[in-house]
């Protein structure tokens, strides 16, 4: 179950001191491309979730944590991968990133008593995991780490969402099990209720329905250093604010797409064509750039919504949504692979452009 519905929070943050703004958008209550198991191989689109919730990205944080001053990258993490290599992209898939959705959570807390507890420890490095998953999809280092300070007060956040049942950057103190730290958290973070751990961070990724795709930005963010997170049955706070490092040299010469270029895993845990595109380049102006797609046998496809997303949720971002009929494309169960060109995108005053392919394949 993958969480979508109404009232979409989203945070922006400057380059500059934290900035809140807050979007706030009607969704429907079933978001096609977010759907559970089943056979993978007769598809098109992935079905659509059945019980939604909405996850969102943190409004001002109650206190900024984002250094002046980037850190370097902590060594060791996940190995990068060879995104053009089929077999190498599945053997990831299934060995890697699959199991952590399976690793038992084993909360300790309840709302009864309003105890957070915690998760277990293979259950937090589930999450991380997860998040460095697609991360390494996404030609980034997977080197995203824990910080457990954090984690105890995203617990706290999470708690205050499952007995409150509801989603919210700013609870009040009248809120069941509120606490000033969980409150704290919530303002950090992403929200999600109706989805827990690497569940959430997929419902991050996909963002349908949540018209900034902040959620992902923050997760796919060039600078983002470490995570906290909170979980418990039907709630995940996953902190993402603080911990900044330096934004990795080749970002600025190939940006960050998503579905991903290369082979990209087309399972309900990991992406869809049907889900929102996009295209992220730090410090880039995507106010005047233009998308193109086509098929596998270059006959274009029609492409919408095409334009730039609000700056300061993560890397400035374009997007797009792919308007052409399936029939137009998909080649499932067989692979199906896209081109896509974007131009005119502005960097320092100078227009630059990119072309990627994308294939989807079912591991």
């Amino acid at each position: 179950m993958v969480p979508h519905g109404n009232n979409d929070l989203m945070m922006k943050m400057t380059t500059a001191p934290l900035a809140a703004r807050i979007l706030v958008a009607a969704l429907s209550a079933t978001v096609a491309g977010c759907g559970g198991g089943g056979s993978e191989a007769s598809k098109s689109s992935v079905p659509s979730a059945s019980t939604p919730t909405t996850p969102t990205t943190p409004t001002t944080p109650t206190t900024p944590t984002t250094p002046t001053t980037p850190t370097t990258p902590s060594p060791g993490g996940m190995a990068a991968i060879n995104v053009n290599n089929r077999a190498e992209v599945a053997a990831f898939y299934n060995a890697t990133m699959l199991p952590a959705f399976s690793v038992p959570m084993q909360w300790t807390g309840s709302t009864q008593g309003c105890l957070a507890g915690t998760t277990s420890a293979e259950y937090k490095a589930a999450v991380v995991n997860t998040v460095n998953s697609f991360r390494v999809l996404a030609g980034l280092p997977g080197n995203v780490s824990l910080n457990a300070t954090h984690s105890e007060m995203a617990q706290q956040a999470a708690l205050m969402m499952e007995a409150n049942s509801q989603l919210s950057h700013s609870p009040p103190s009248s809120w069941n099990c509120y606490t000033a730290d969980g409150a704290t958290a919530a303002g950090s973070a992403n929200l999600a209720l109706g989805n827990a751990g690497p569940n959430a961070v997929r419902a991050y990724i996909a963002d349908s329905g949540t018209t900034s795709l902040g959620h992902r930005r923050w997760v796919l963010y060039s600078r983002l250093g470490e995570v906290g997170t909170g979980d418990t049955t039907r709630a995940n706070a996953l902190w993402v604010f603080g911990g900044n490092v330096a934004a990795p040299a080749a970002v600025a010469e190939t940006g960050i797409a998503w579905p991903a270029r290369g082979y990209v895993p087309w399972t309900s845990k990991v992406a869809d064509p049907s889900h929102p595109w996009s295209f992220s380049l730090p410090g880039a102006d995507f106010g005047g750039a233009s998308v193109s797609m086509s098929n596998d046998q270059g006959k274009p496809l029609s492409v919408g919504n095409v334009g730039p997303l609000p700056d300061g949720y993560g890397d400035n971002t374009m997007s797009w949504t792919l308007t052409a009929n399936s029939s137009e494309w998909s080649r499932a169960p067989g692979d199906t692979k896209f081109n896509v060109s974007i131009s005119n995108v502005k960097v320092g005053g100078q227009a630059k452009s990119f072309q990627y392919s994308v294939t989807f394949f079912v591991p």
